[in-house]
């Protein structure tokens, strides 16, 4: 995250996002995730660079691990509402997060 957000200050958004896909990426390897979610003001501003940024790092990955590749999206509502809507929407019908 300080690396991310000191690219931000810098204004190196593609930078930024690189790191943010490296972390992402550990976090998959890790936790077995099969989608990331971004939010947050900054994401919010530059969501194209943001997602391009973080799926590219993670398509790289899935290619050298032959793993599927996980997809990226922006939190509609914040980081906190998406994870909500990822855990509920199984429970109201709804299979697409």
């Amino acid at each position: 995250e300080a690396l991310c957000l000191a690219a931000v200050a810098r204004g190196e958004l593609g930078e930024a996002a690189r790191v943010l896909g490296e972390g992402a990426g550990t976090l998959v390897g890790l936790l077995d995730i099969d989608l990331v979610l971004l939010g947050g003001r900054t994401v919010a501003g530059a969501s194209e660079v943001f997602v391009g940024g973080v799926g590219a790092v993670l398509e790289d990955r899935a290619r050298r691990t032959g793993d599927a590749v996980v997809p990226v999206r922006v939190a509609g509502g914040g980081v906190a509402e998406g994870a909500a809507q990822l855990v509920l929407a199984p429970v109201f019908g709804r299979g697409d997060g």
